[in-house]
């Protein structure tokens, strides 16, 4: 399910931002490629060090960041998630990913009015983020009980 969760992700969010980018070197590319690759089989320390390897080349990328991101959500380790999220909206305003990601730890985190302004944010940009939406929905529940 996992792992469903991350493909979906990296489709419907992700690679849509990857195109408005500058265009990256080829070493960097190869780097994204292989932390989006270490993403989907979870290998979520190795998607960190080839994203760290984006970013050493260009840190202005906010895909990478997001990719990081993902990653240490994945390894509970919010205070990153949030950290490159922001860093990576700073760097591109457009990255409904970045939006979506961090507005899953502050659901976790129990800061329902921040996860919701964060979906909705994901989904002023890109209104087809079904995750958003749902979250948004059970998020609008818990506030009402």
């Amino acid at each position: 399910m996992r792992k469903r969760i991350i493909v979906v992700f990296i489709l419907a969010v992700l690679i849509p931002f990857a195109g408005a980018q500058q265009p990256y070197n080829q070493t960097a590319l190869e780097h994204f490629k292989q932390s989006l690759e270490y993403l989907m089989v979870g290998d979520y320390h190795n998607a960190i060090i080839s994203s760290n390897n984006v970013l050493r080349i260009d840190p202005f990328s906010s895909v990478s960041y997001v990719v990081r991101a993902r990653a240490y959500f994945e390894l509970n380790d919010f205070d990153r998630v949030v950290a490159d999220c922001t860093q990576a909206i700073r760097h591109d305003r457009n990255n409904a990913a970045a939006f979506v990601i961090r507005g899953n730890v502050h659901i976790r985190r129990g800061d329902i009015t921040r996860a919701i302004s964060d979906w909705q944010a994901a989904l002023r940009i890109n209104p087809n983020i079904p995750e958003a939406e749902q979250n948004i929905a059970l998020a609008r529940q818990q506030q009402a009980h």
